[in-house]
């Protein structure tokens, strides 16, 4: 293996190395603490709305376990549908939610930009890091605008933000089959704009002490010998650089309910100076509601 090579796959795992959080769900901190701070997302949204249907599509993203990032819906007794286009990926997905004893629809597509459901089906249509595997964003969201009644929900990641632009031009951080045009904010406020949805909310999320590299924050810490971090804001050494697994998983099954608490341990930055999100942020969400 090449320098340049072994270079790109310390920050950027391939995208095909989701098989192995299934095998062990050990998600590492970062992920586990993007995950908590969607469900302030989806509480609010509820408060405001009465979602009733949630609509996950795509619901692959790059690092975790995939779909489901939709549980905090199930667990409030919403009705979720999860899609991928992957037949394997959403049989692993499946059984992780029959695991977790909490329902939800499971929808296999060939394509995004056309799915099998009846108009206005959902009162919320989301994704999260996952547009970049949409080949055809006009289409997509035409096919959003039809299936939802009240609100969209998209996040990307932060084109803007310092660990982004260093990943671009790293050795092997890009990869071609991803569609980087579709996490432009821009292109995707037009799209959806021009369907008459008008955009509510926008803004810059995910902001926690660690720079924004696809890797689990434990090892990225350990080889960066800065482990201390980890060890700092956790009493109990849960989340320390060893390695204890660290999973939104235990959570909703109940074996670590005080998760959320010791995650946000590492939230003081949510709220810093627009200069300092808008740079660190790992990524970037709007909100449209019907126009």
């Amino acid at each position: 293996m090449s320098t340049e090579t072994k270079k790109a796959n310390f920050f950027f795992p391939i995208i095909d190395t989701w098989p192995e959080y299934f095998e062990n769900p050990h998600e590492g901190l970062g992920t586990t603490y993007e995950r908590f701070l969607l469900h302030g997302f989806f509480q609010r949204l509820d408060q405001q709305f009465n979602i009733e249907q949630v609509l996950e599509a795509p619901s692959f993203g790059m690092t975790g376990i995939s779909g489901i990032n939709s549980l905090w819906w199930a667990k409030k007794q919403k009705q979720v549908t999860v899609v991928d286009d992957h037949l394997e990926r959403l049989t692993k997905i499946q059984k992780i939610w029959q695991q977790l004893q909490l329902q939800a629809s499971f929808c296999l597509t060939e394509r995004f930009e056309k799915l099998p459901f009846a108009d206005q089906s959902f009162d919320l249509s989301w994704n999260f890091a996952s547009l970049w595997f949409v080949k055809d964003l006009p289409a997509f969201c035409v096919e959003l605008s039809r299936l939802t009644r009240q609100v969209i929900f998209i996040c990307v990641p932060n084109r803007y933000g310092v660990g982004y632009q260093i990943r671009l031009r790293w050795p092997g951080g890009t990869k071609p089959e991803l569609q980087y045009q579709n996490i432009g904010t821009s292109n995707i406020r037009k799209e959806l704009e021009r369907l008459n949805w008008r955009l509510a909310e926008k803004g810059y999320f995910d902001v926690p002490p660690w720079p924004d590299f696809p890797l689990k924050k434990e090892v990225l810490f350990d080889k960066l010998k800065v482990g201390f971090l980890l060890k700092l804001f956790s009493k109990q050494k849960k989340l320390s650089a060893t390695g204890e697994r660290m999973t939104i998983l235990d959570y909703f099954s109940n074996q670590r309910p005080d998760l959320e608490q010791e995650v946000f341990k590492f939230k003081f930055l949510e709220k810093a100076p627009f200069p300092i999100r808008q740079l660190w942020a790992h990524h970037q969400y709007l909100i449209f509601v019907k126009d």
